[in-house]
């Protein structure tokens, strides 16, 4: 039940959620006027205040929890419970009101906890692109939509030409910058349709869906120009080596699309250095 309600408050939006809820208040006020002031219905408020909190944000929740204050204290006057005092009556509807904002506020904290637990987990703390687990499920989607479309797609390895060097002549912290750099120009380069990761040190991945070895071409060189220009002022500037095989039929898991770019890459070491490389898969023999 909880999956059902979870599929379908995702789906909506903030004020459907809040209208929903307060409907649900609503609901709930007019059962708990029914059933008379000797019913206690105070845990059956908490559920809409819940949904608010957890799907609309803080301010949804302490509405909610006013709302049910409110709607509790009206129920019980109107069911008939006759108190001392007014004083009475607007403490316990105070006492409530204080319980319903509690409740609403620490699920909005636990959510937002959760939700950077999850976006750590898949963001590299140091650039704030994808890490190599989100990059694998983006891939791993990717390819099997690059299948059923039949269209091509491009993935480009990119490793940072001797690094260390960079971090023993410059020192770890000039080192971060050059990362933090490259990742910013990357994603600036790119399309709104690619993506772009940290896999881990120096090495980078971009991830070009329907994008052709031509096309792939065109965008890598004007990829390489925008990090050449942009470290044009620093003190260390990197060289790049770049593996981007374009693949025409998509290999069967991001496993082996990631070794044949890592591959290719390689290769551009091994020739010297600071270049690119650029390979059609399945490769046609004569």
């Amino acid at each position: 039940m909880l999956q059902a309600i979870d599929r379908i408050a995702s789906r909506l939006s903030r004020e459907t959620v809040v209208l929903a809820s307060l409907a649900a208040v609503v609901l709930v006020g007019l059962a708990d006027q029914l059933t008379g002031f000797e019913l206690s219905f105070s845990l059956f408020y908490l559920a809409p205040i819940a949904i608010a909190a957890w799907y609309a944000g803080r301010n949804a929740g302490i509405l909610l929890a006013l709302a049910s204050a409110a709607a509790w204290l009206a129920a019980d006057l109107s069911a008939g419970h006759v108190y001392s005092s007014r004083v009475v009556a607007l403490w316990n509807a105070s006492m409530r009101l204080c319980i319903f904002l509690i409740f609403s506020q620490l699920l909005c904290a636990v959510h937002g906890l959760l939700d950077s637990a999850q976006r750590f987990a898949r963001t590299d703390p140091l650039t704030g692109l994808d890490n190599r687990r989100a990059f694998f499920e983006q891939l791993t989607y990717s390819l099997a939509l690059a299948a059923r479309e039949r269209r091509p797609l491009t993935l480009a390895y990119v490793d940072l030409d001797d690094f260390k060097r960079i971090n023993d002549v410059h020192g770890h912290a000039a080192g971060d910058q050059v990362l933090c750099l490259v990742a910013r120009t990357l994603s600036q380069a790119l399309r709104r349709s690619d993506t772009v990761a940290r896999l881990g040190g120096d090495e980078f991945a971009l991830l070009l869906p329907g994008t052709d070895q031509a096309g792939a071409e065109s965008l890598i060189a004007k990829t390489r120009q925008a990090l050449y220009q942009a470290f044009r002022t620093e003190s260390a500037r990197p060289t790049y080596s770049v593996g981007a095989v374009t693949f025409s039929e998509p290999p069967p898991n991001a496993e082996r699309a990631i070794a044949a770019a890592d591959a290719l890459m390689y290769q551009v070491k091994a020739r010297g250095k600071d270049g690119v490389a650029f390979v059609r898969e399945p490769r046609e023999h004569a």
